[in-house]
């Protein structure tokens, strides 16, 4: 006797393989069917990188002449290792543009003079002014609160009328009436 009761199949007729629970041929078709799809896929990916590629050369802008060449590496930064002996250095420079005589402009007969000089010449010819309002309406005529202006603008050579002109004196207050309604 065999170790195992059921080994003979012609004993159990109903008893086989089933053949309706998977269907060998549809996933055999939908494995070429995938593969076909990202095969062309992968083909038309290929084909608009290397034409996206082309595109970008074709319209590149141009390159600045200051740029750095490609492949050639970058200057190192230019830092500044002593900072407090640049200061004296500008300081000095500095002193020395403000004490002494100098061209601003040869062509144009400007020159700079030193600024005690300067200082000396400020004390006694003043400052220029500018010449009285020749136009009485020009103006507003309002004293400068520093608040904004609310958007308006007020025309060229008109007084300001933001504000009510001066009107009559207030009348008389009425006279007070007796109690009792009695005229």
């Amino acid at each position: 006797m065999s170790a195992h009761p059921h080994d003979n199949v012609d004993d159990y007729p109903d008893t086989a393989h089933e053949e309706s629970d998977v269907n060998l041929r549809a996933i055999i078709w939908f494995v070429v069917v995938l593969t076909a799809i990202v095969l062309v896929t992968d083909v038309a990916m290929w084909g608009l990188f290397k034409g996206l590629a082309y595109y970008e050369v074709e319209n590149d802008p141009p390159v600045s002449p200051l740029s750095i060449p490609a492949g050639q590496p970058l200057p190192p930064p230019g830092l500044q290792t002593t900072p407090w002996t640049d200061l004296t250095h500008y300081r000095a420079d500095a002193n020395a543009y403000l004490h002494s005589y100098g061209w601003v402009d040869e062509k144009a007969g400007v020159a700079r003079i030193p600024i005690e000089k300067a200082k000396e010449r400020l004390l006694q010819q003043g400052l220029p002014v500018r010449p009285d309002v020749v136009d009485a309406e020009e103006g507003t005529h309002v004293a400068a609160s520093g608040e904004s202006n609310g958007g308006r603008t007020l025309p060229a050579a008109m007084p300001d009328r933001s504000t009510p002109a001066a009107s009559a004196p207030p009348a008389a207050p009425p006279a007070p009436q007796k109690p009792g309604g009695g005229r």
